[in-house]
């Protein structure tokens, strides 16, 4: 068989772009693992802190996680701010069965707010409810791994911050493309704060000064947005370079497994909070060049492969073969680098078929929000 240009320049390129692939993907990139200050996590040396827990219509969460939170060995005085609509009686009836714990607090929102979020409301009167200078906040159906949590993730607060970004985790039973999601978006998020870049947060784990957010007035300026609460207050106060990560295991959250509607909502809802964010340009360049070049080093090998077998060229055939083989394998290997990271046990070698849809699947999402009515986005309906 004759070796033609045309041979020699398919399966160069082919094999190129199969091999750079795996380093232009979105697990490759990592945050760097964040050293616990030593100095912070020892005998004497806890912060006084608190702690707001949203919990809207999440009473069984609420009792299913709420133990864990107050049962953190912690040496300084800490506040778990529980906050929910004062209607929500089962909400209240599990407050009421923990109310002898001495770190427990609680605070209720008004029946009725107009033209606010009232997730962002929860999270305003829970932040002015805190006595400490440092307030978490999270979601009910979140909870630490362990009583160590707290220290853990308190040890990377400190006097040159203002945000401490954190990293919440599905439970193992999450399926696998949940995980995948997830950690491409954390490991985007942890990594541009750690450059000081900070532009969101897809994880329900943020720490942030109770001083700054009251002098800044809190969400003004996005309080019509129905969601979006974590990615603005990273976006409105951490853009300064002024955003400590917490990216150790022993700091982060496992949150439970999103049911169908709250998976399809935070996509939908995503979309549309970053179209508001600055720096939003940024991130998705990043995003679209990360996925382009698998998108592209994708078609090539199709286009490889076909040519091949049409043309009977079996050398750009088997450079095709090879060149799907080497992409399989180093996305794989990068995302069990990128999983153990982030301490996930998903399967790394499903990774490149998860990889294959994802762009498939954002579009489906985007083509969701673009026929959507826009008012489902805000508060201010028209």
């Amino acid at each position: 068989m004759e070796i033609t240009t045309i041979t020699l320049t398919i399966s160069s390129v082919v094999l190129l772009l199969a091999a750079v692939s795996p380093m232009v993907s979105p697990l490759f990139r990592l945050p760097k693992k964040d050293e616990e200050d030593s100095a912070c996590i020892g005998e004497s040396k806890d912060k006084p802190i608190s702690v707001v827990i949203i919990s809207h219509d999440n009473a069984p969460e609420l009792e299913k996680h709420l133990p864990a939170f107050l049962s953190q060995k912690y040496n300084a005085d800490h506040q778990v701010i529980v906050v929910a609509d004062k209607s929500d009686s089962e909400t209240d009836d599990v407050i009421k069965r923990f109310s002898n714990d001495p770190h427990l607090y609680a605070t209720f929102m008004p029946l009725s707010s107009r033209y606010i979020s009232r997730k962002k409301l929860a999270i305003t009167l829970g932040i002015k409810a805190a006595k400490y200078p440092w307030v978490i906040i999270t979601d009910a159906w979140c909870t630490p791994e362990s009583d160590e949590w707290l220290r853990s993730f308190a040890s990377h607060i400190n006097d040159s911050s203002d945000v401490v970004l954190g990293y919440s985790q599905y439970e193992e039973n999450a399926p696998s493309h949940f995980h995948y999601e997830n950690i491409i978006d954390a490991s985007q998020n942890l990594r541009l704060a750690q450059k000081n870049h900070a532009y969101a947060s897809a994880s329900r784990l943020v720490a942030i000064k109770k001083e700054n957010f009251l002098a800044q007035d809190g969400f003004l300026g996005n309080l019509k947005y129905m969601r979006g609460e974590y990615d603005f207050l990273v976006n409105k106060f951490g853009r300064n370079g002024n955003t400590a990560t917490a990216f150790t295991p022993s700091a982060f959250l496992s949150e439970d497994t999103p049911f169908s509607k709250r998976w399809s909502e935070n996509h939908l809802f995503a979309i549309n909070t970053g179209r508001h964010l600055d720096g939003h340009w940024l991130a998705t360049m990043i995003r679209q060049i990360d996925f382009g070049m698998m998108n592209i080093t994708n078609l090539a090998i199709i286009a490889a492969i076909t040519y091949g077998a049409l043309k009977e060229d079996w050398i750009t055939l088997g450079a095709g073969i090879l060149a799907l083989i080497i992409e399989y394998v180093g996305i794989s290997l990068v995302a069990k680098r990128a999983f153990k990271r982030f301490q996930c046990s998903v399967n790394p070698f499903l990774t490149p078929l998860m990889a294959f849809y994802q762009p498939l699947r954002n579009f489906g999402w985007r083509l969701r929000y673009y026929l959507a009515n826009k008012n489902d986005f805000i508060t201010h309906k028209i």
